[in-house]
């Protein structure tokens, strides 16, 4: 081989392992980007839109009622707090997350969030009177803060606007019932069991009102013969004392005694 050759085939050779080795970076860069593209959350620019956020709150929303259905009441309390992260302003999130504090106990926190979501849905309510779940879980949360009359009013609301909500009359029912209007809490009850005739709950609750009912009948029926005994009793008194006395005599106008 003579010299001219060998440089030739050299020059060849550090050519190829340049363009092997330009080839190679040019691999990696491209490998590096889609690595680091694959890691990055691509719902993170639209997880900020209101419209995105409102839609992974009712997501959290659902995970923790399925949470808080099986006893699982931390888990539950985290979601909903994600969930109220996303939408602050999300009555039904404050509401439950309320209620998963009261599964564990911690009743302060529990009534603050009540709160909260009955300021929320007093808005919507006020803005959109027709939301009849609205309506309703602003009475779900009137009751949970032992506010009956107020729960009533809100449930009896949320069945004028659906009247098929075997759940929203079985609540009201329930709520008359706490006030001892025990007609209309029959009559709340009759209809959940007209919706679902298998409403266990409103059968046995019915009869607790008619009972009540009967309860108060007896009890008026009591104190009007307890009246008209002691009206009698002071009649007989008076008839009797009046006989047997002397008339008093009259006192004289102007004159001494």
């Amino acid at each position: 081989m003579t010299a001219s050759s060998a440089t030739n085939s050299a020059t060849k050779f550090f050519v190829c392992i340049a363009f092997l080795s330009l080839f190679s970076s040019e691999g990696c860069r491209r490998s590096q980007t889609a690595n680091s593209n694959s890691h990055t959350p691509s719902t993170v620019s639209s997880a900020t839109e209101p419209e995105e956020a409102k839609r992974q709150a009712q997501s959290l929303i659902d995970q923790g009622k399925e949470l808080y259905k099986n006893d699982q009441d931390e888990q539950a309390v985290e979601a909903f707090k994600q969930a109220i992260t996303y939408d602050p302003n999300n009555a039904e999130a404050h509401l439950r997350l309320g209620m998963s504090y009261a599964a564990l106990d911690k009743k302060p926190e529990a009534d603050d969030e009540y709160k909260k979501s009955i300021e929320l849905l007093k808005k919507i309510t006020q803005s959109d009177q027709k939301d009849a779940d609205a309506f309703f879980y602003l009475g779900e949360a009137r009751t949970f803060l032992h506010q009956d009359e107020e729960a009533a009013r809100a449930y009896r609301q949320a069945t004028k606007l659906k009247g098929d909500d075997e759940e929203a009359f079985y609540q009201l029912g329930m709520a008359e019932t706490r006030l001892a209007h025990y007609p209309e809490a029959t009559a709340a009850f009759e209809k959940a069991l007209e919706i679902n005739p298998d409403d266990y709950r409103a059968s046995d609750a019915i009869e607790n009102a008619k009972e009540g009912s009967q309860r108060i009948k007896e009890g008026k029926k009591h104190a009007e013969d307890m009246l008209k005994k002691q009206a009698n009793a002071n009649g007989n008194l008076n008839t009797n004392s009046n006989s047997g006395a002397k008339a008093a005599p009259r006192r004289s106008p102007g004159k001494p005694w």
